[in-house]
């Protein structure tokens, strides 16, 4: 599954555009992926790029944007952490105590 992990002032950029820029939230819901890039991140790979956002971005319903100005500093930090899931490994230790790792 891919993910993505925005650099904090690419995030807040991003966010403050969803809250306050029509034209970009148009741009957001329609090409996603140049959207992204418009507002400054810069891709490691353009293909993982791409495929997260025909995975994770299709038929994207933006809220509105106050609600958008009122939750940012929570979507700053999803963004920021990175939207792929981390699973707690336990096979460690198998036989004796089980830790996360």
């Amino acid at each position: 599954m891919p993910s993505l992990k925005l650099e904090p002032s690419v995030a807040r950029h991003l966010v403050h555009l969803l809250a306050t820029d029509d034209a970009f939230r148009q741009q957001f819901a329609t090409a996603t992926e140049a959207a992204l890039i418009s507002a400054g991140h810069v891709p490691e790979d353009q293909t993982s790029l791409a495929e997260f956002v025909t995975l994770c971005c299709a038929n994207v319903q933006l809220a509105d944007k106050e609600a958008i100005a009122a939750a940012e500093e929570q979507i700053v930090a999803m963004l920021t952490c990175g939207t792929a899931y981390t699973v707690p490994m336990l096979e460690h230790g198998h036989g004796g105590p089980r830790t996360l790792r």
